[in-house]
Formats: structure tokens, C-alpha cells, sequence
């Protein structure tokens, strides 16, 4: 059995114009040991995050504390942004509707997800019988759930949307298939 613990960043400073550096609120990194308090006692045998300044700086106390090697890999990325002329409500939606939809220099969610899938299955067989440390996104763990269960949808994403940070614990077995999953820490902004 393979458990990851996915850790959805905390509240990022949403004034930051490029989303690779925004850094966490005052708040957020606060929160952010929460996510160490919660995790401290768990063995991790790999540690793997986002490049993304908010998704290192959420996990940073603990990788620290348990003195873990940190991996990034860019494929963990946020989804890419396009422009947004409408409803942000009803853009999101419309992207869980057709997983191949994106706006204007944007990403889909398909995209988001074979991307995110392709890292998951990599560390799936790489790390059997371990403990993973895995800092994401809202959206890519959103489609990684989705992928799993196609029934994951739009709902769903919304009731974990502002789970700033969010701990969920799922457990595979060595036919990649989810047998546990529980949520272990939801901090809602």
C-alpha cells in the first residue's frame, strides 16, 4: 500500500500578479503549522511539491522539522490562467463541464490532469509500501480526484475551493486502485 498525503496550499496573496511567486498571507503561513502540527508524526518517505512558491511555502515547516529533501517537478504547476471576460462562477463550471474548454490563453482541465496523472502514476510505481508528501493545487487535486472518480465533479470542487490548506490522505494498492481515503484537516477561508 502507497499512502500520499496531498496538501492543498494555504491562503496565497492573491495582490501577486505572476502565480509561480506568489507567497503566502501572514495568515497562510500561519496555517501552514497547522499542516506541520497535523503531519509531524507521520514518516514520509518522499516529498514532492509544485514549484510553486505557495505550495513549498505550506509544506516548508514540516519538510524542515522532518528534514526532508524536497522534489518539485513543474508538471505540478498550476493550472495556466487565461483571460476571464465573465462570471468566474460560471467560467469554473463551464471547465467541469467540458474538460477540453479553456478560456483564451488558458489551460483545460484535461491538460491539468493528464499532467498531474502522468506525476501521480510515477510516483505510484516508484514508491511502493511509502509514505508521500505530495503540496498541489485546488484544481490539480481536484482532477486527480476526478480521475479516480469520474463522479468528482464541479460540486465537489467548490466544497474543497477554499479548503486553505486541506490535508486528504489516500491510500493505493498495487494495482494503483484507491482502497482508503480520508480527509484529515480542512481550514476554510
Amino acid at each position: 500500500m502507497i499512502s500520499i498525503y496531498f496538501v492543498r496550499h494555504a491562503l496565497p496573496d492573491y495582490s501577486f500578479d505572476d502565480d509561480a511567486t506568489m507567497p503566502l498571507t501572514a495568515e497562510g503561513k500561519r496555517d501552514s503549522l497547522k499542516v506541520l502540527d497535523k503531519l509531524n508524526d507521520v514518516h514520509f518517505d518522499f516529498c514532492l511539491s509544485s514549484p510553486y512558491k505557495r505550495t513549498v511555502e505550506t509544506i516548508l515547516p514540516l519538510v524542515k522539522q522532518l528534514n526532508l529533501d524536497l522534489h518539485t517537478d513543474p508538471r505540478l504547476k498550476e493550472r495556466a490562467r487565461g483571460k476571464i471576460n465573465n462570471n468566474y462562477q460560471e467560467l469554473l463550471k463551464k471547465r467541469w463541464d467540458n474538460f477540453d474548454f479553456s478560456e483564451e490563453n488558458g489551460e483545460s482541465m484535461n491538460s491539468l490532469q493528464q499532467r498531474n496523472i502522468a506525476v501521480l502514476f510515477e510516483i505510484l510505481s516508484k514508491h511502493k509500501n511509502e509514505n508521500i508528501l505530495f503540496s498541489t493545487h485546488g484544481a490539480a487535486l481536484s482532477s486527480i480526484l476526478n480521475y479516480f472518480n469520474p463522479n468528482f465533479g464541479y460540486l465537489d470542487f467548490v466544497r474543497i475551493q477554499n479548503f486553505t490548506p486541506y490535508i486528504l490522505k489516500i491510500d493505493f494498492n498495487e494495482q494503483n486502485k484507491i482502497i482508503g481515503q480520508k480527509e484529515l484537516l480542512i481550514i476554510s477561508k
